[in-house]
């Protein structure tokens, strides 16, 4: 496919919604939220309406196109010059090829990479491993940012069991923060996901809460049968 099949294929917004809807809902429109059946509105918008949860949404509802004013047609452009392109595409260059401002080049971009990043990078499932660690800095002005004070960088690692481990440099730990990362990496058909006993782990874990067993640490024990967290 070239750049004028993308250009003819899906030269209106209607076009590029009902390939989205397409790929989307192969076997019917499903509600975002409750996964119920859904039916379209009448209205310009091209709403759909879930009457199990009374939740009206659209195509992009969920999608990196959700919220953005720019035409979906220069959205499917700007991916597949991404997707196309070897050697990388500058935010510059996709501003002249659109013609669009700066800003909204360098957003186009920065969301079409994170998306296409997450599809590669699967959601890990079976046993799960998470933990978090202070990195750096002297052990000094102890406050919010954790046990070994805030002069240290926050490191938070999740790794499934004998499988992929990822780390990531957090601003805090807090069960807000910790919860992101887990909704963002941990399948919902993960087996159990071990932690220690961090306080903010419980909350952070949301849906994931009843398969949340917990190693304590700080009773110098450290494996329970299957329940550890010596790999992470």
């Amino acid at each position: 496919m070239t750049l004028l099949d993308v250009n003819e294929m899906f030269s209106s917004d209607e076009k590029c919604r009902e390939l989205l809807k397409r790929l989307r809902w192969p076997h019917g429109v499903k509600c975002p939220r409750c996964k119920g059946n859904a039916v379209p509105l009448a209205t310009a918008k091209q709403l759909f309406y879930c009457d199990d949860c009374a939740y009206q949404f659209s195509v992009t509802a969920g999608t990196i196109f959700n919220d953005s004013h720019l035409p979906l047609e220069k959205w499917f452009i700007a991916t597949y010059l991404i997707c196309e392109s070897r050697k990388g595409h500058s935010a510059n260059q996709m501003k002249r090829e659109l013609g669009v401002s700066y800003k909204t080049a360098w957003y186009l971009c920065h969301r079409i990479r994170a998306a296409m990043k997450e599809t590669e990078r699967p959601m890990l499932d079976g046993t799960v491993e998470m933990d978090e660690t202070y990195v750096g800095g002297r052990k000094r002005n102890i406050g919010s940012r954790g046990p070994y004070g805030s002069d240290k960088e926050i490191v938070i690692g999740i790794r499934r069991r004998n499988g992929e481990l990822r780390f990531f440099h957090a601003s805090d730990a807090t069960s807000a923060t910790l919860g992101k990362y887990i909704r963002e990496n941990i399948s919902e058909d993960v087996d159990v996901i071990v932690t220690d006993e961090h306080p903010a782990y419980p909350t952070a874990m949301g849906s994931f809460r009843p398969r949340h067993k917990t190693i304590k640490h700080a009773d110098k024990i450290y494996v329970q049968g299957e329940v550890h967290t010596n790999t992470i």
